[in-house]
């Protein structure tokens, strides 16, 4: 084939596909602090990456501030060659947009989509002996003492404070939401007692305690029952109709990365994540594993977004 000067900038936009992919580390973003649900999950697509290109180095750098924010500027800033990922999560995709449409960034615009790789079912659980063991019973009990309950969340903004917000809009409560800065040091003060009586967290993070019997699950925030813990009722199922927050998480790259650049990635993410080893401890921590290419990944994210917006204002929650 004849290279002309038309063809010739093509293939230097893409020295990763022609020199071999990855020419150097890639850096995976993670937009929350070490120790929670989502860096697990950033260490485990790491590792399936990593093993799927030969050993090569995935860096996971954590940037666990405003909501997911920083993670994604310093994304869309990067150069788009397939070197830097970021594990991206319903806040950073569409919460966000909800709460801020002058946000620095606009998932759509910003972002190319790689592939979708797991969701979370969001879980309510509480301190034992707050003394409640159903939904009704919370509820009861918040209506008794408004404002004088606590519930921790990982942060402004994430689906963890719309989960909370949305409970106290339907069942007209008053439970005070009180952010950390990541799952990680809620679930220190929720374990030890400190203030807060109730959470909601991913499988992954609150499946130990309450199979241990330190916290007490009694509902999930997703359209079906948990696999992990099947015995709890949706908050539908307990009388929250139209309750449904789902956390769901996936990888993307910097806007303009070029298509068949973004197939390598996803065919290596999806065989990565598919490996017998990382599968099983995805389910182990209460995941569903989700497999996409990047055209659905990303028209997933399309619908995604307005129905976040609707549920922003149906909840009144606000970044406080």
């Amino acid at each position: 084939m004849r290279i002309t000067r038309r063809i010739l900038p093509a293939l230097m936009a893409t020295p990763a596909l022609a020199q071999g992919f990855p020419a150097r580390n890639v850096t995976l973003i993670v937009g929350a602090p070490p120790g929670g649900t989502a860096d697990a999950l950033g260490r485990l697509v790491a590792r399936g990456l990593s093993e799927e290109w030969g050993g090569a180095t995935v860096v996971v750098e954590n940037r666990g501030t405003a909501g997911g924010q920083l993670a994604a500027e310093t994304t869309a800033r990067a150069a788009p060659d397939g070197h830097t990922l970021m594990l991206a999560n319903t806040n950073v995709l569409a919460i966000n947009h909800a709460l801020n449409p002058r946000q620095p960034y606009e998932t759509l615009r910003d972002f190319s989509f790689v592939g979708q790789v797991a969701n979370w079912p969001l879980v309510l659980a509480v301190r034992p002996e707050l003394g409640v063991s159903t939904v009704a019973e919370l509820i009861a009990r918040a209506k008794a003492e408004p404002g004088r309950l606590n519930a921790a969340s990982a942060g402004n903004g994430t689906a963890m404070h719309m989960a909370l917000a949305l409970f106290n809009r339907l069942a007209g409560v008053e439970i005070v939401h009180v952010p950390y800065r990541g799952s990680g040091p809620a679930m220190n003060d929720m374990l030890a007692g400190q203030g807060v009586q109730m959470i909601f967290e991913p499988t992954a993070t609150l499946l130990g305690p309450i199979q241990s019997g330190r916290l007490r699950g009694i509902a999930v925030a997703s359209a079906r029952r948990a696999t992990a813990l099947p015995e709890l009722p949706t908050l539908a199922e307990a009388g929250l109709t139209g309750y449904l927050v789902t956390q769901y998480h996936g990888i993307v790259t910097p806007a303009a990365t070029p298509s068949p650049l973004l197939a390598q990635l996803n065919a290596a993410l999806n065989r990565g994540m598919a490996r017998a080893e990382i599968r099983d401890r995805l389910t182990n921590l209460g995941a569903e594993p989700t497999a996409t290419s990047p055209a659905e990944f990303a028209a997933f994210v399309r619908e995604e977004i307005p129905r976040w917006v609707e549920l922003v204002r149906l909840s009144g929650a606000q970044v406080d």
